[in-house]
């Protein structure tokens, strides 16, 4: 079992977050080989271990920040290649919390610790160093919070789980998916979603559509059977049951 089903069923915090983000790439970059880009992070924390003095922090600082000039993808922000860690090293930029992936994992190299902090809306890091504590923001240049403790509600300022991340990693390819209706991209992020959790009436509406739109009429109706056990209150109860009737009518003229 891969890294990412693993800490998506089990909650595996020894399983790595960087194998895990490169097997959620694959969903955009099919033919991606996970061992290749796992490689050149190696070859990144070699190179920022040459460099390091004393400060993780600072020589991370100017080789990510400086010398690579990562940053934020402002200009085309909701691109779901922002969300893939192999784009963040090919075209140095990316969204908070996939830039913050490649932080936390250079740091894992060079036996660094860095959290990942949930915030709302915006992912951050948290680095203590020479008995400092640091909260990063990588998306905006590595720049520091100084008032996060002061600001975020104490429930956002525990270290994030790997499953945590990468289960909000793929809610951001899920809105973008489903947003530019690329429905086999998105069914495949829904499957991901449905291994974390099973009975996600949600996810499973939402999959069944991305069935239906792919004209996988038979899983579809299954999905919307499930949902229904699931929430059998749902007003909208009667349209689905119809909409199962018509799915399994498609799936037999199909046939």
């Amino acid at each position: 079992m891969n890294a990412l089903k693993r800490i998506l069923r089990f909650e595996d915090e020894h399983a790595n977050l960087d194998e895990a983000a490169f097997q959620i790439a694959r969903i955009e970059y099919p033919t991606l080989v996970v061992p290749e880009w796992l490689a050149e992070l190696d070859r990144h924390a070699e190179e920022m271990r040459r460099r390091m003095g004393g400060s993780f922090r600072l020589t991370a600082q100017q080789y990510l920040f400086g010398e690579l000039g990562i940053a934020g993808n402002e200009a085309d922000y909701y691109n779901p290649r922002n969300s893939c860690l192999n784009h963040v090293l090919e075209a140095r930029t990316g969204i908070p919390i996939t830039i913050c992936v490649l932080y936390m994992e250079l740091g894992r190299r060079l036996g660094v610790a860095v959290d990942g902090i949930g915030a709302p809306g915006h992912f951050l890091l948290r680095l203590e160093e020479d008995g400092d504590t640091y909260y990063l923001d990588p998306y905006h240049q590595g720049q520091i919070k100084e008032d996060v403790e002061r600001e975020l509600d104490p429930r956002y300022l525990v270290a994030a789980s790997k499953r945590s991340i990468v289960i909000r990693m793929l809610n951001n390819l899920r809105l973008i998916y489903l947003q530019r209706q690329a429905w086999r991209k998105a069914n495949a992020v829904l499957d991901l979603l449905l291994e974390a959790d099973p009975v996600d009436a949600d996810v499973l509406r939402q999959r069944a559509a991305t069935l239906a739109a792919t004209q996988r009429f038979h899983a579809a109706a299954a999905d919307l059977d499930r949902y229904l056990e699931l929430r059998p209150l749902d007003p909208d109860g009667e349209e689905l049951k119809n909409q199962i009737a018509r799915l399994h009518r498609m799936h037999a003229h199909k046939n």
